[in-house]
């Protein structure tokens, strides 16, 4: 009989660590999500701001940046980048698979390189990936798209 018992109560935790676990999955990752967390790029640090690889579409145009396009700011531009960056709110993205993307690469001025990554997909939209914690990007994929050149 005391084996019996121990393999109900065996079997009673294990359905409570999948129901658990179910929860976890479906419900509890988005709504634990803080809403409240924000970037923090301090301007007066900041020497340079460029773009690294990737691809964008914008307006059903192709953006290459690995050879055809780029864009620089410099000192003047970078308070409007880091005031935009700043004010971004969190979003909660559960695939975090871009279809497009474009590093940007922002360079301290004690040499410290920080990377911010602009990311797209059909799913999310537009959003950027900054220490490990996802932003809305659409203001921030307008400022970008008026400082394109192309090479």
């Amino acid at each position: 009989m005391n084996k019996r018992k121990l393999l109900i109560f065996i079997i009673v935790i294990a359905n409570l660590g999948f129901v658990w676990s179910i929860f976890n999955i479906f419900y509890y990752k988005k709504a634990s999500f803080d809403t409240s967390k924000k970037a923090t790029i301090i301007s007066s640090n900041i020497s340079k701001i460029h773009n690294g690889n990737g691809g964008w579409i914008w307006n059903e145009n192709q953006f290459d940046f690995y050879k055809e396009y780029s864009f620089s700011l410099n000192k003047n531009e970078t308070p409007e980048f880091c005031k935009i960056v700043n004010t971004a709110n969190a979003k909660y993205i559960e695939n975090n698979r871009p279809s497009k993307w474009v590093e940007i690469y922002i360079i301290e001025k004690n040499g410290a390189d920080i990377t911010l990554t602009l990311k797209q997909n059909n799913e999310n939209g537009v959003y950027f990936e900054f220490e490990n914690h996802t932003f809305e990007g659409k203001e921030l994929e307008k400022y970008i798209y008026k400082h394109l050149k192309k090479n």
